[in-house]
């Protein structure tokens, strides 16, 4: 049995790819989704002063939040405006929006900042999505370029009550632990502090994340460069099937 963690949102989803795979996995959700309101009109006000601008959307939470508050709004994203998404599963959900979205081949903050476009950004307008209190790295490294940048907190990521189970954790037939956030690993920590995570292999999607991990005795850390279901489960195949 394998260990995975995914937002309330994406729980169901990421258990019934695993369950199709053949691989026995219970998905934990520890946090719910809460969407900013007023991101469609955010949005839509700086997409408009800067038309020619880049836009850089972090996960799907984030484009759910543009189409949760913009119910009675009409957003549009101008063909003139560069659009990034750091995974492939945003850029899908942001077909709703353009046509053309330009994705990492290493899906994480990384492979963002490794973008042509990203290398040389000084004085580039530019507007982050994100979420309250999320990854900062693409910022930071935004903000040292040069770039003039705007961040949109659009959604928060909220603790549920209690965990919240696709079916219940076999813990001595636990094979492996999937996190694809560190926010989402120490989540995971926190709740199951009696439990020897550090014994069991783990793998998230990036180096970042592993060294966080490392950090607090785990060991056994696999890196696979995207985030989706199905990029995972052909990892946990290729690895430790």
């Amino acid at each position: 049995m394998y260990l995975v963690t995914r937002p309330e949102p994406k729980q169901a989803a990421s258990a019934n790819a695993f369950a199709q795979a053949g691989l026995d996995a219970s998905v934990v959700a520890l946090q719910r989704i809460q969407h900013d309101p007023h991101a469609a009109v955010n949005v839509t006000e700086w997409v408009n002063q800067h038309s020619d601008g880049i836009l850089i959307v972090t996960s799907t939470a984030a484009v759910d939040a543009l189409r949760s508050a913009g119910e009675h709004t009409n957003t549009k994203l101008p063909a003139s405006l560069h659009v990034v998404a750091v995974g492939k599963s945003t850029a899908k959900a942001l077909g709703a929006y353009t046509s053309t979205v330009i994705t990492p081949e290493q899906e994480n903050s990384d492979g963002v900042l490794s973008l042509p476009r990203m290398r040389d950004c000084a004085d580039q307008r530019i507007l982050l999505l994100k979420g309250k209190g999320g990854r900062t790295r693409i910022q930071d490294e935004l903000l040292s370029r040069g770039a003039r940048l705007t961040i949109f907190d659009v959604y928060e990521r909220k603790p549920l009550a209690a965990p919240v189970l696709s079916q219940p954790i076999d813990w001595e037939a636990i094979s492996g632990i999937v996190a694809t956030s560190g926010e989402q690993a120490q989540c995971l920590i926190n709740e199951y502090k009696a439990q020897p995570l550090s014994q069991f292999r783990w793998l998230t999607v990036s180096e970042r994340i592993a060294e966080q991990l490392r950090q607090q005795g785990i060991q056994q850390v696999g890196i696979c460069p995207q985030a989706n279901d199905p990029s995972l489960i052909a990892w946990i195949k290729d690895n430790w099937e």
